[in-house]
């Protein structure tokens, strides 16, 4: 294998085990990724080019280093002799030159809640993979709801919601790229989260003993009305 691929394995380098028709690409899957050194560098307002690591350039000032977003940081403290500063970002703002927002933990929490069965959260946080396989995971559970155990079903449904729900309240959860920002306080998290799943809870349970007292309603009304005898109703 190489960076362009594997090849057909072959017998001694000359014999061909099988024969696959295997695609082939021009350009390398890595090569056609952004380049790092583009995501993270910073223009260089002397040369207009693109540089890296802005607080390392003496001719910038304090309001220009970080994107404006941060303040220069020795990356060790304990070296007087020869320090290298790195971007020590805001809170908002992420990346070598703080120049990436991040996303906010609380709408990644309040999508995980409302929407977390679609996988929508996971959507925001920029896994389309995890989304899809959460999305199928509840689909399993209202199929074995409906067709076999409302029971499992539940917990089928309810697990890969519930987990992420706590996962992402918990505290600042990775995206694709960085971490959210760290905005719900724990303790209105862990009530909100309580209240929100009593609420489903009870209205869950609410909408199951309507269909019980429904379906044995009418069945004591198919016993009134009709004799084991007889086809015509009584009146």
């Amino acid at each position: 294998c190489s960076l362009h691929g594997c090849d057909v394995p072959h017998i001694s380098g000359y014999l061909t085990i099988a024969e696959f028709d295997i695609a082939t690409h021009q350009l390398a899957h890595w090569r056609a990724q952004p380049e790092y050194w583009l995501q993270n560098a910073y223009i260089d307002p002397s040369t207009g080019r693109p540089a890296f690591n802005s607080c390392m350039n003496p001719m910038l000032s304090v309001v220009q280093v970080c994107s404006g977003h941060g303040v220069c940081a020795p990356f060790d403290p304990n070296e007087v002799d020869r320090p290298i500063f790195f971007c020590k970002c805001d809170e908002v703002w992420s990346g070598l030159e703080c120049a990436e927002r991040r996303k906010r933990q609380s709408v990644a929490w309040v999508m995980s809640m409302l929407f977390g069965y679609l996988g929508l959260d996971e959507l925001y946080l920029g896994f389309s993979q995890q989304a899809m396989q959460k999305f199928m995971v509840s689909v399993v559970g209202v199929v074995v709801a409906y067709t076999g155990s409302i029971i499992l079903g539940i917990i089928i449904f309810g697990f890969s919601w519930m987990f992420d729900v706590v996962r992402i309240g918990l505290g600042p959860v990775l995206t694709s790229t960085h971490r959210v920002q760290a905005d719900i306080p724990r303790v209105a998290f862990a009530v909100l989260t309580i209240f929100f799943f009593c609420f489903v809870a009870v209205a869950v349970a609410t909408a199951h003993m309507y269909k019980t007292v429904l379906v044995r309603r009418r069945h004591f009304d198919h016993v009134q009305c009709y004799s084991s005898t007889s086809t015509k109703p009584l009146v």
